[in-house]
């Protein structure tokens, strides 16, 4: 309101970030460019259910390249999707959903990637979690390449090269076991607790004062 001096005008018009942008729904796994895939699925875990996500999937000479985002779906059911453009995976990059994951998933995860689908190279980042981290990493040795913000990731036969190949989480045994129980807690640092003890209180103190 400050912008219009408390005054807004009757009708007020709004451009486009993306002016003459042709914008289309994609629900369906889609070629939208000559070896450019766009894989469609929906989760269907019970959180989040009927989630939709997006990967996408570029065909390269060396193999295909997959980028995903959080992997709702499932990370093997979208390298399943994938597999049937070509069979020939040469990186994953992207989320993979196993922050809270048991070990028996994490390690069935692992063991469908590396030995099913034979991936060449992996960069798993942010959702994976710890644990997921330190599996792929045992599991991929130098295959392994560390992603964190920031990291670029040239393709072709030296993908990764110059990265920080073979490099595992550093979180200690402890840590680890730390980290697993606040990953299966919805509230891990107690936020919500303390603002519902908070409101409490005040609506406790509000009820006494109207009581006097």
């Amino acid at each position: 309101m400050r912008y219009y001096d408390g005054k807004p005008p009757e009708v007020m018009k709004f451009g486009t970030a993306w002016q003459g942008a042709n914008f289309e729904l994609i629900d369906k796994t889609t070629e939208i460019a000559p070896g450019i895939t766009l894989i469609a699925l929906v989760s269907d875990a019970p959180a989040p259910r009927e989630l939709k996500e997006l990967s996408l999937a570029v065909n390269t000479p060396d193999g295909l390249v997959l980028v995903v985002g959080c992997s709702h779906p499932g990370i093997v059911k979208i390298v399943e999707a994938a597999a049937a453009i070509n069979p020939k995976i040469h990186l994953i990059a992207g989320g993979f959903h196993l922050v809270v994951a048991p070990d028996d998933a994490i390690a069935k995860a692992v063991a469908a990637l590396k030995d099913t689908f034979k991936v060449e190279n992996i960069a798993p980042g942010h959702c994976t979690g710890e644990p997921t981290f330190a599996a792929l990493k045992q599991a991929f040795g130098n295959r392994y390449i560390y992603a964190g913000v920031g990291t670029s990731l040239p393709l072709g036969p030296s993908t990764g090269a110059g990265g920080r190949r073979g490099e595992g989480p550093a979180i200690q045994e402890d840590d680890l076991a730390t980290y697993r129980k606040l990953a299966r807690r919805e509230d891990p640092f107690g936020s919500i607790l303390r603002a519902q003890q908070s409101t409490s209180t005040a609506f406790a103190l509000v009820s006494g004062d109207i009581a006097a």
